[in-house]
């Protein structure tokens, strides 16, 4: 039922706010059409028709997605199947777009999610670190976008699960197409996001568990398929099967981050890790606290000795991969809801959460900080997520500021504005209300638990600590330029004269010029 709930709201949303088009996006949508309509990967021709963004990579004179490709590569031939019955596009928010979008990465996410779901099942807690990590965190929201953040979360975790089950097979051809699958899976996801190479490391570890070199040798061969795509790409687009699109980077400020140590990495910092945890505008434990009972999660089942093998993947896995973060530069993602960066080791952290849940007092806890981290969320993506780092607290001083002026995010029934949010809202409340049913009774005070987690969560849409101005700025003016409730920028001209410094009107100077009414 939660699987299901998730599901129809990856179609209930459309992921577009158009005449916004996100670059990320753009980007991956321009590769697949241009591959498609002009019979090469080259989006010279293409951003004409689809909209010009900083998400490009040059070579040779053309121009190419700065993106790796694993996502659009994935994308093609579903795009060729519905070109059959539907016109080329000529915007992102077109229907073959949205189409593409629940066919390629939401329907991955909802099969990772329900194997996930199962895995969990044999305890106690399952359904409710279920919902936790399907509602609380950005996971949703990036399932039904065409980053390529949940689709490659979803991707390694069905790896996993295909080496599980692989060990657990009798049959010697079964076992051989698990790990060949899983392997073609885990390298798919490495071409789509480079640094989750590590963790498709750790995945080759999990598949020669009890010595099973022929596992090994499977999955390899799997693997080996899209390194081989990955280098046509790559000498296609840029010359060479070992030069990435990140080497050639149009934009002055990401080729400049390229440069940066190696592709934007360098030493891991402490700073970084805290900004991860607790900032104000990102922090992980802030928008999605029930994630704290991983620490006790992973003491606990190591302790236990059950799937010890599985245990020490999925630790090594997740705290590898969150060093390995720590050293980007750019950890933030720009405009972002959350920390869109860390998705891919969301599942196997989750593996870890219902071990932590053993007592009543717990599973209380963990109700609150579930319901309040699915709350935030659904507000957070309610209406416009994109945020800016400077824009701090973003369900007060960002959801509940769009929100309170009617908008909305794009939905089946947009045109009945607010209320439209209702229905998926209600979808959130009875999920909640079945993750927690399946907790173990008698279960003191449940409904205690799920009413403060609520009321958090609502209370966030009150706390609006003071925001920089150029952050004020940027409300005002995303507002005037993508809502369509503000054409004559009321908004953005009561910030603008609000300025009080020098440094501030020209700031205001700059806003009026890039959203200001166009004439």
């Amino acid at each position: 039922m939660i699987v299901g709930v998730f599901a129809g709201l990856c179609l209930y949303f459309s992921g577009q706010f158009p005449p916004s088009a996100n670059a990320n996006e753009v980007s991956r949508y321009e590769t697949v059409y241009a591959l498609v309509e002009k019979g090469t990967f080259a989006i010279d021709e293409v951003t004409p028709i689809l909209g010009d963004h900083e998400d490009k990579a040059a070579s040779g004179g053309h121009l190419y997605s700065n993106k790796a490709p694993g996502l659009a590569l994935a994308a093609i031939p579903v795009y060729r199947m519905l070109r059959v019955f539907l016109p080329p596009p000529r915007r992102p928010s077109d229907l073959i777009f949205v189409l593409l979008r629940i066919l390629v990465v939401s329907s991955v996410c909802v099969a990772a999610l329900s194997r996930f779901e199962k895995q969990l099942a044999p305890l106690p807690a399952g359904p409710l670190v279920t919902f936790a990590v399907a509602f609380g965190t950005p996971f949703l929201f990036y399932a039904r976008s065409f980053f390529s953040h949940a689709w490659v979360a979803s991707l390694l975790f069905l790896s996993w699960d295909l080496l599980r089950r692989a060990q657990e097979a009798a049959h010697v051809r079964r076992v051989g197409a698990l790990a060949f699958v899983a392997g073609l899976l885990a390298m798919w996801a490495t071409i789509s996001e480079y640094p989750v190479a590590l963790i498709a490391l750790f995945l080759a570890g999990r598949a020669v568990s009890g010595r099973s070199w022929k596992r090994l040798t499977l999955f390899a061969a799997g693997a080996a398929l899209p390194l081989v795509l990955l280098g046509v790409y790559n000498a296609i687009c840029f010359g060479s099967p070992l030069t990435l699109s990140s080497a050639r980077e149009a934009s002055s400020i990401y080729s400049e981050l390229s440069r940066e140590a190696y592709f934007g990495f360098g030493p891991p910092r402490l700073s970084t890790a805290w900004h991860y945890l607790a900032h104000p505008g990102r922090g992980l434990l802030l928008f999605s606290p029930f994630l704290l009972w991983i620490v006790p999660g992973f003491w606990k089942w190591w302790r236990s000795g059950s799937d010890r093998a599985d245990a020490v993947f999925a630790l090594a896995s997740t705290a590898a991969y969150f060093v390995l973060m720590t050293a980007y530069a750019n950890w933030h993602g720009g405009w972002s809801l959350g920390n869109r960066y860390l998705l891919p080791a969301l599942f196997f952290a989750g593996l870890a959460l219902p071990r932590a849940l053993e007592a009543p007092l717990s599973w209380g806890l963990f109700l609150a900080a579930a319901v309040y981290s699915a709350g935030v969320h659904f507000l957070l993506t309610a209406t416009w997520p994109h945020f800016p780092l400077d824009l701090t607290w973003p369900v007060g001083n960002g959801a509940a500021w769009f929100l309170s002026r009617g908008w909305v995010a794009p939905n089946l029934l947009s045109r009945f504005g607010l209320a439209s949010v209702l229905p998926a809202a209600a979808a959130v409340v009875f999920a909640a209300i079945v993750a927690g049913r399946s907790l173990p009774r008698p279960l003191p005070r449940g409904s205690l638990s799920s009413l403060a987690g609520l009321l958090l969560a609502a209370g966030m849409l009150f706390y609006r600590p003071d925001i920089a101005y150029s952050a004020r700025l940027w409300r005002a003016g995303t507002f005037g330029l993508y809502s369509g409730l503000d054409p004559s920028r009321e908004e953005l001209a009561r910030v603008a004269f609000s300025a009080q410094t020098p440094a501030e009107r020209r700031q205001a100077m700059g806003a009026w010029r890039v959203y200001g009414p166009r004439r």
